[in-house]
């Protein structure tokens, strides 16, 4: 038996960066595959459900899959070094910005990758160099082609049209910005330890936009983001820190400040979408993958994207979170979100999961089903 986990990725893959990153971090003892067409439609899909990635294979054979359910199945396992906070403030803040990496950034991802041709034609000779690594190159690429046809279809289901374009972009830079901010005084988000948000964010703005050639130039001036990215590139930092007596940095207000005002009243009306839906289904025990289209905000453009149940599952956890604490260090929480995002923040975080889910098998079960 191998002592080695496998770490199914390609370098192409944002939330293999993710997973490639907390491997790395946490010193676990693995050796990465790039999948090719034959193992991920073969091999991985008979395995877990679907062609997908990350996947990881544990020493004991065990499978898994979901950048969120790997992460936390080997937080169980090797507990030295937690990348989720302990501490209120902290803990929800990471879960938050986990959220928006996860389910927000996707919007950013496929418009910098399919809608600039260069971006577009690397993807697809990285996809056709793993998928298919002994075809020559021209065939790699032709054999790939309805793959990232596909991907690329992902930018409707997330809002990237022509008149969300320009938020898209506006939201963009002045991330990287407000992270450069930070990254100037911090070595990751919430001091000398990398958590569980870094990883999230990393994973996008590495995989699809730095590593990409026609948006690398994003970060020409944000050589601290460069550099944290570097720090989650090498096994650092373990022995390392989150800041004392609960501290979220102000700098990271922004990021969050413009997650409550354009992510979580979408995330509201997922939910909305997701109560009237079972409300209708009194009898279901899961419910479909998107409830239909509705309004969203990024960057200050508006537009249309889809109700993708799998994010109320991502935000069970901050509201989770929310929901454990007890009264005095969550009427301290209130103080710090209300500077956040004002009430709306408060009754957001508090707001009573009626219909929670479990994930199985690509599916959102019903937790009580």
């Amino acid at each position: 038996m191998s002592v080695n986990f496998r770490h199914y990725a390609w370098p192409v893959s944002p939330y293999s960066a993710k997973t490639r990153a907390y491997l790395t971090f946490k010193r676990i003892p693995f050796v990465e595959v790039a999948p090719s067409a034959i193992t991920l439609f073969g091999d991985i899909r008979k395995a877990v459900g679907a062609a997908v990635m990350p996947t990881v294979v544990t020493p004991e054979g065990q499978w898994m899959q979901d950048s969120t359910e790997i992460i936390d199945a080997l937080e169980t396992r090797f507990p030295r070094a937690p990348v989720t906070p302990e501490t209120p403030k902290q803990r929800i803040a990471a879960l938050l910005l986990e959220l928006h990496a996860d389910e927000w950034l996707p919007s950013v991802a496929l418009h910098y990758r399919w809608n600039r041709h260069e971006n577009r034609d690397f993807a697809l000779r990285e996809f056709g160099r793993c998928a298919f690594p002994r075809l020559p190159a021209a065939l790699q690429t032709l054999a790939v082609r309805p793959v990232a046809n596909k991907m690329a279809g992902y930018r409707a289901v997330v809002g990237v049209t022509h008149d969300t374009i320009p938020g898209v972009e506006r939201f963009t830079e002045q991330l990287i910005a407000q992270l450069e901010a930070h990254f100037r005084a911090h070595p990751f988000l919430f001091g000398t330890r990398p958590s569980i948000a870094d990883f999230a964010l990393y994973g996008p703005l590495w995989a699809h936009l730095y590593r990409d050639p026609a948006s690398t130039y994003l970060f020409r001036d944000a050589p601290h983001v460069v550099l944290w990215f570097e720090r989650l590139m090498s096994p650092l930092g373990r022995d390392g820190a989150f800041l004392a007596d609960d501290v979220v940095p102000p700098t990271l207000e922004p990021v969050l400040a413009t997650f409550f005002a354009e992510q979580m009243p979408f995330v509201m009306a997922l939910m909305d979408a997701i109560d009237t839906w079972c409300a209708a289904h009194p009898g279901a025990t899961r419910v479909p993958r998107s409830l239909g289209e509705h309004p969203f905000v990024i960057g200050g453009a508006e537009g249309t994207r889809r109700l993708l149940t799998y994010t109320q599952w991502m935000a069970q956890r901050p509201m989770g979170a929310y929901a454990a604490l007890s009264r005095t260090p969550r009427s301290e929480v209130d103080e710090w979100l209300r500077r956040l995002g004002g009430e709306d923040a408060v009754r957001a975080l508090g707001r009573p999961v009626r219909h929670p889910f479990e994930r199985r098998s690509f599916q959102m079960q019903l937790a009580s089903a």
